[in-house]
């Protein structure tokens, strides 16, 4: 039995990859942030070759061509073992060859190499904010008049309309502008052991304040509530969390800051606002959030700033703590070490609601959501026909409903298509929450993010108090933002950069 796909938001976050096709470039790197302008109108989605046009399928033999094909998918063989049998089969279909580079060590070191010598991929994949950069540089294909018409692999629509609204937001960077197609995402959920809230006596909570009721009475129950991964930033459990507590209690900053209107916040805008004064980490609303976070530390194991991701979800399979924060991509991990020995489920963030703080907005706010591989083409394939028909039909194939429903049952990714059927074990990952309009703690770079984690380790050891963290954090960004205003060359003086776009 599976269900529709019905529902799931986007943020924004940052991890992608470069093209490269052979052609010359625009050499200057691209903005790490922003919606963009750049790129041309495209040829058709199937692309004129010969006087053909292909429209479906299948139509054009493409052999002879061969297409370089990036993905970052590290070392897990079990997503690259999949990935491999699907291009085969988009191989065996068109006539085509597929090399497919999969980097286990840093994939942007590896694609902005390969970018500056002219050898980077015909088709590769990546998350909004760096796909977003890239199409600014002018070196992504512009995918706006093939979401006008059908994929040839999800007939009886416009391709816009197999993705959420929420998606299909973010996607346009302008009316004019879509660097690509997202295919799926990874969700964050709390995993929560049902069996130790069952001998607590305590149900799963839907608010913050029956969040922290609950927490209370597993503790006095003699289990330790949440095993809280918070030994570096890259363990990230600080960072989401305060990316949702602060966003559900800061709601209005969005509409204050959003010049662009396109609903998300974007790199430029944040400077600009933190600049201005409106984006101020010692507000009430802020220091409220940090707040909140504090009192939840009491409910974490002892050893929170020295535990890291992977021990923490350990603990979590060993039926030692009730709760862990992890991704939909944990789920066949811990499905199969936990086994029969407890029954668990997943769920999102509990909503703050006024109970809690006069400021909340009364919706949870998503933890990851956004989309984890778009599919992008190198706009240098616009110098060969058939190259650029076949980089297209590769991508719309990548991205089709049965791909993204074999890669939710092979590895738990979760499709953004609506198309796509969903597996009954994903149905808690499905996102009914708000996306992540402004990534406060994510969306700078690693630099802040080494900063907050230090910080909020500091705090949370006590020798910070509250203003003094909000005030470390004021300054963390303060030194960031001068840094990168440098490199971008922003300032007041050209509305850092905004007029531009």
């Amino acid at each position: 039995m599976k269900k529709r796909w019905k529902a799931i938001a986007a943020i924004a976050i940052s991890v992608t990859l470069l093209a490269g096709c052979g052609s010359s470039r625009n050499t200057e790197a691209p903005a790490e942030t922003g919606a963009g302008t750049g790129g041309e109108t495209p040829v058709s989605a199937a692309a004129e070759t010969g006087g053909e046009e292909t429209t479906a399928a299948g139509d054009m033999d493409f052999s002879g061509v061969t297409l370089v094909f990036a993905q970052d998918l590290s070392t897990d063989e079990t997503a690259n073992t999949l990935s491999e049998e699907i291009i085969k089969e988009w191989e065996t279909k068109t006539g085509a060859a597929v090399k497919f580079e999969k980097q286990p060590t840093d994939y942007r070191v590896w694609l902005t190499t390969q970018f500056t010598a002219n050898q980077g991929p015909d088709v590769y994949t990546g998350i909004i904010y760096d796909i977003t950069a890239d199409y600014e540089a002018g070196y992504l294909y512009n995918f706006k008049d093939l979401y006008e018409k059908e994929s040839p692999y999800d007939a009886g629509k416009p391709w816009k309309e197999t993705l959420p609204d929420s998606i299909l937001e973010r996607m346009y960077l302008t009316d004019n502008d879509v660097p690509g197609y997202p295919s799926s995402t990874s969700v964050v959920r709390i995993f929560y052991n049902k069996t130790l809230f069952d001998a607590a006596g305590v149900q799963v909570p839907e608010t913050w304040a029956e969040f922290m009721d609950v927490c209370g009475k597993l503790k006095t129950a003699g289990t330790t509530p949440f095993a809280f991964p918070n030994a570096s930033k890259d363990d990230l459990s600080w960072l989401w969390f305060n990316n949702s507590v602060c966003s559900q209690l800061n709601n209005d900053l969005v509409a204050e800051t959003d010049i662009s209107g396109n609903g998300f916040i974007e790199l430029n805008e944040m400077v600009k606002a933190f600049d201005e004064g409106t984006l101020d980490f010692t507000s009430d609303s802020i220091k409220d959030s940090f707040d909140l976070m504090k009192d939840f530390s009491q409910y974490w194991t002892s050893d929170y700033n020295g535990l890291d991701q992977k021990t923490a979800i350990d603990m979590f399979i060993r039926g030692e703590v009730a709760m862990v924060q992890a991704m939909s991509t944990n789920l066949t991990a811990i499905s199969a070490n936990v086994g029969d020995s407890f029954e668990y489920g997943v769920m999102a963030i509990p909503v703050i609601t006024t109970q809690t703080n006069e400021n909340a907005m009364g919706k949870s706010v998503i933890l990851g959501g956004q989309p984890d591989i778009i599919f992008a083409v190198n706009k240098a394939c616009e110098a060969d026909p058939v190259k650029l028909a076949a980089a297209i039909d590769f991508a719309q194939f990548m991205s089709s409903p049965d791909v993204q429903r074999r890669f939710a049952e092979g590895i738990n990714r979760i499709p953004l298509s609506t198309s796509t059927e969903l597996p009954d074990r994903l149905s808690g990952f499905i996102i009914t929450e708000e996306p992540l309009r402004f990534a406060y703690y994510t969306g700078v770079n690693s630099e802040l993010r080494d900063f907050f984690c230090r910080g909020g380790q500091m705090y949370l050891e006590g020798t910070y108090d509250t203003d003094a963290f909000a005030q470390y954090v004021q300054d963390s960004f303060r030194t960031v933002f001068e840094t990168i205003k440098a490199e971008k060359e922003w300032s007041a003086d050209n509305n850092y950069g905004l007029d531009a776009q």
